[in-house]
């Protein structure tokens, strides 16, 4: 909780600056409004939380996500399967719905900013912690042990949104300064194995508009 805390000070200057901009949000997306509330729902009662809780709530979905998921293998792999799930409950609608410019389209409050960028990074960094990163994360111990490392985790993301204050336009390079920083403290604190791993899931989470971007292995 308290990552996400410094997280939501931090972006309120982008939200000042994007309103300043008079940037026009318009992206028109089909995800069935409906079904995307049902889905979501099923998850929350799967997971133990409080199913009235939607996208906008992300703050408090993403802390109880993490601390059950991460606590040991068996949660590891009972989450991804509660993932499985929401995907299948949305189907060939999962990517439209999870899309920040979706949930960007829908607020009228722009406070709203910050849950739906961190609900669309939750959602594509749980998709990658489940797939393409899942054998590294089940056999590596560090995976259930990153208390020592919150301190490093929240540094990088307070210089990631503090770079995206400075030059939104410049959101590619931000991101792959993020996933450096996320990578170097990895590579330094564990292995380089995490340090793929922290990087990748870095990239997958906010580089939607960078496909240029990479991780070193």
């Amino acid at each position: 909780m308290k990552r996400i805390n410094i997280v939501s000070i931090l972006f309120i200057f982008i939200i000042k600056k994007v309103i300043s901009n008079n940037i026009n949000i318009n992206y028109p997306i089909d995800c069935p409004e409906g079904t995307f509330l049902y889905c979501q729902h099923a998850f929350n009662k799967a997971m133990g939380i409080d199913i009235n809780l939607t996208w906008k709530n992300i703050s408090q979905i993403q802390p109880t996500v993490d601390s059950y998921m991460l606590q040991n293998v068996d949660n590891y792999i009972d989450s991804c399967q509660k993932r499985r799930d929401f995907y299948s409950c949305l189907g060939n609608k999962y990517t439209a719905c999870i899309n920040r410019y979706h949930l960007l389209n829908k607020i009228d409050d722009p406070s709203l900013t910050l849950s739906a960028y961190l609900y669309s990074a939750f959602w594509r960094g749980f998709d990658f912690s489940c797939n393409g990163g899942l054998t590294t994360a089940i056999y590596s111990p560090e995976t259930f042990n990153q208390t020592s490392l919150q301190n490093d985790i929240t540094q990088c993301q307070k210089l990631l949104l503090n770079d995206m204050k400075n030059s939104l336009n410049n959101i590619c390079l931000n991101t792959q300064s993020y996933m450096k920083c996320m990578q170097d403290f990895y590579i330094q604190r564990i292995n380089l194995q995490m340090g793929w791993f922290a990087c990748e899931k870095a990239r997958i989470q906010f580089a939607d508009d960078c496909p240029d971007l990479r991780c070193l292995p």
